[in-house]
This record gives C-alpha cells, structure tokens and sequence, in this order.
C-alpha cells in the first residue's frame, strides 16, 4: 500500500482552497505530498493514537485518487515518537492456538450466504486512500508464517469467506515463501494495529484478534511457482478452529456472477502492505482504485514476458496508489447496493509498486467459484 492511502475520514468540498487546521489555524488545503509535516508523521514507529486522530481531523479532501490535507504543524506533544496508550483488556478472549482441529460444521462447506456476509460493521462512511476505522473490513486476514527461528511473521493478507475458510493467493500458500520465509502456521482475524496488543480509537477499543491455527493450504492446481503470468494464483486456507463471528470478524461476500466490472470502476484494496517510505504499515489500510482497461495492460506485461490470461483483472494504475508486498492474497473489493461488499478479486502481482501507468494484476474470484465450492465441500471431513 502506498503513502497517499494515509490519514483521510472527513472529506470537505474540493472548491475550497483555504481551510482551518484542527489547531483551528488558517491554512491552505493542499496536496498530502506538499505537507512535510504531517508526511513526516506517518514516519513514527510506534505511531500514536494521537497522530492517527490529528491525521484524520486534518483531510480537505481529494483530488482525484489523490488525498488533500489542510497542512499545518502538529501539536506540539504530537510532533514526538509516543508509546501507545495502555487500556483495558477487552474481556473476549481470543481463540486458542493450540492447533487442536475443531468438529466440522454442515455451514463449513460453502461461502457465506447472501445476506449473512460483506456487512461492514462501520456503516455509511465516505471511501477513498485513507486508515480504516476499527471496525471497517472486517473480514481482513494477516497470514502467519512459521520462520526456521520459530518466531511468526505476517507476511500475506486475506479475506474470511466463513467460519472456516480464508481466501487468498496461491503464492502465499506455497512455493517461494515456503522457502524464503516460513510455513503457513497461523491466521490472525479482527486486527487493527499490529503494533498494539489491544487496538483503540479515541475512546473505542476493539476485541482482541483471534488468533487461528491453520489446518491446510489449499492452492489451485493449475498455479506454478516459475510461471511469470502467475496463472491461476488463488487458494483457500482452511482453519482448524472455526472463526467465531464478531462485530469485528464477519464474512465478506464472493461475487454471484451477475454484475461485471467495467474499466473505471472504483473497487477498493486494503492490507498492511508497503507505504511510500517502505515500511509496513502498521495500521490496518484501504485504498480505492480504478479498474484498468485489460488489453492494454496485457499488453504493457506482454512486454515483461508476462501473458495475461482472461481470469485476471487489472486495476490501479495511478502514481504511489497501489496494492504492494504484504498486501499479496488481500481482497479487492467492490460495494454493492445497502453497503454489501464483496470480494471481486485477489491480489496478485504487479510491475514494482506504485509505477505510474503500471495497473496491478489480480486474480478473478468470479472466474474460480466453481473450484472454490468444490474444494470446500471436498475438504470438509
């Protein structure tokens, strides 16, 4: 994920150039880009609670996919690296991770049904390159991964699809990153902040993350590792312990086949991914983009030596706007009608990250619901 998804809830209208900083001091509204210090705010590990808040109240809007901010300094208690701030625990437990398998469910072996899934608990909001609130997406996934030390990294993202099963990238379930990082050993459901065991907003603070043991990796038999078209790059991921349904761990919706994308289409991608400055985001992102027109983006892959097949989709496309390493397996999304999303795509690869004119290429979910049913209902013993 780039910079640019960075520090936007409140959207103001673009015809106003001049603006009023949280400070409540006169400014401009300008180009994130063109504000070094709230730039430089997003470069704090940890990053505060504070800043988050201050970054939120500072969004003028947009223009175009592009983030404005109404630029001005921090306070000054801000403009310093803060520990985050210890709360309360909240008294839900997270699920064991004990790798014992849990009995199996009838439910287990399909999607979530229209109408129980791709509700995202924070209702009506307004969408476009900025931090999601705690209960938005709820359906996000971080994948763990097992390293030689024994230690566990999040390395691919995900999108749970029901109480047992987590959608994603065949390249985050086998092959190099078997090999270069770890095996598949957990998945982690309702996280907000990786860098805080209890994750807050202002005044709000979410449940813990559950935690859930990984039973199997599933990818699709026609993916090959060595193949530059990254062909076929899907896979389930089958729990050991079913997800329990939470305000913040619901199912997101597979697509039925109905509705089909058209070049320009606004979809959405959300991870931990890469910013700008190339660090992981420690904060969960979203970022809205359009979808690309196919043959030409074949065409500028073809160049690469990479044939694009009629089961991947292309979107982005736009300077530093893109999905990025880490994001690999996350969803791209579209909303439907009443605020329903569902899981159009899966992300794939691209030319680098954020290569202005270079959309990202992503796996079709619609063109794989055949084998995604089948394999759950084969797998559910």
């Amino acid at each position: 994920m780039k910079l640019k998804v960075l520090c936007f809830a409140l959207l103001w209208n673009y015809a106003h150039s001049s603006c009023r900083t949280p400070l409540g001091v006169e400014s401009d509204c300008v180009s994130l880009y063109n504000c070094q210090p709230l730039l430089s705010a997003f470069e704090q590990r940890p990053l505060p609670g504070n800043v988050v808040s201050f970054l939120r109240q500072s969004s003028c809007g947009f223009d175009g996919y592009e983030p404005k901010v109404c630029c001005g300094p921090l306070p000054s208690q801000q403009q310093q690296p803060a520990q985050p701030t210890q709360r309360p625990r909240p008294t839900r437990p997270p699920s064991s991770n004990d790798g014992q398998v849990t009995s199996v469910e009838d439910e287990d072996s399909s999607p979530s049904p229209s109408g129980e899934c791709g509700v995202d608990t924070n209702g009506d909001r307004i969408y476009g390159g900025q931090f999601t609130d705690l209960d938005e997406f709820p359906w996000m996934a971080l994948l763990g991964y097992r390293t030689p030390n024994r230690t566990i990294t999040y390395q691919c993202g995900g999108v749970l699809i029901n109480h047992r099963y987590v959608l994603t990238a065949a390249h985050c379930v086998t092959g190099a990153i078997n090999r270069e990082v770890g095996t598949l050993a957990t998945v982690r459901l309702g996280e907000y902040d990786t860098q805080s065991d209890v994750d807050c907003v202002d005044d709000s603070c979410a449940d813990l993350p559950q935690e859930i043991p990984v039973q199997a990796g599933l990818p699709h038999p026609g993916y090959h590792d060595k193949n530059k078209n990254r062909a076929d790059d899907i896979a389930l991921v089958r729990l050991a312990q079913r997800a329990k349904y939470t305000y913040y761990v619901q199912p997101i919706c597979l697509p039925d086949g109905r509705a089909r994308l058209a070049v320009g289409n606004d979809v959405y991608v959300a991870g931990w991914g890469k910013t700008l400055n190339g660090r992981n985001s420690p904060i969960k992102l979203k970022l809205k983009l359009p979808i690309y027109e196919k043959d030409n983006c074949a065409q500028k892959y073809r160049t690469l030596g990479a044939e694009l097949g009629d089961k991947q989709i292309c979107a982005g496309g736009v300077f530093s706007e893109d999905a990025c390493r880490g994001d690999s397996g996350g969803p791209l999304m579209r909303a439907k009608s009443k605020g329903v999303y569902e899981s159009v795509a899966v992300v794939s690869f691209g030319y680098g990250c954020g290569r202005d004119g270079w959309p990202g290429v992503y796996t079709s979910v619609a063109s794989y619901m055949d084998w995604i049913r089948s394999t759950m209902r084969e797998n559910n013993v």
